[in-house]
């Protein structure tokens, strides 16, 4: 027979005691992604956005390269004398007019050293002319520029310089804050599986 002091059915396993329920964890830590996606998008934003610029100290110039630039090395083959070349660099100030390379063949480029470094905007136009010492300097070429290589009509001109770099903190500074997104994430999400 079953005991009056016990309100089981005989055979019944003793009931356990209820587990006791988790305290909801607070949600402010959640809070900390703000921040850390803050200095992600900072770091991202001066990283990629530089503005196209620089200093300019030379002036590099090759033949251009494809048919037209073949075409003027098998017109130039045919004077057996190599030009000499100068460069005419026009800015907001004026006209520089820069050394003679006196009877150098253009091989695979000619590098002209600028008296003074230029801010990049400030190089509108490079002239590049043979002289001759008997007649007119012959203007070879005319190139208008707008950024670091530009290609004219029968001469590529390559500006050398220093150019504007992101800061260098900017990745460092995206770098931890990602980390630190992705912690948070991972922590919110440990917290409600457990």
């Amino acid at each position: 027979m079953s005991d009056a002091s016990s309100p089981l059915p005989a055979g019944a396993a003793p009931l356990q005691p209820p587990r006791a329920i988790p305290r909801s964890r607070p949600y402010l830590r959640l809070l900390l992604i703000v921040p850390a996606l803050a200095m992600l998008g900072i770091g991202l934003y001066f990283q990629y956005n530089v503005e196209d610029g620089g200093e300019v100290s030379a002036i590099k110039l090759t033949t251009k390269p494809g048919m037209v630039g073949q075409a003027a090395e098998a017109v130039a083959n045919i004077d057996p004398s190599n030009p000499s070349l100068y460069l005419k660099v026009f800015t907001p100030g004026g006209e520089t007019k820069l050394e003679m390379h006196k009877d150098q063949p253009i091989g695979n480029g000619q590098t002209w050293n600028l008296p003074k470094p230029l801010v990049l905007h400030a190089v509108h136009r490079v002239e590049v002319w043979d002289y001759h010492w008997m007649r007119h300097d012959k203007e070879l070429d005319h190139i208008t520029m707008n950024g670091w290589s530009v290609d004219g009509q029968r001469f590529h001109v390559d500006l050398l310089g220093r150019k504007n770099e992101p800061p260098k903190w900017a990745l460092p500074v995206a770098a931890v804050g990602g980390a630190l997104s992705l912690l948070v994430l991972l922590r919110f999400v440990w917290d409600q599986v457990i």
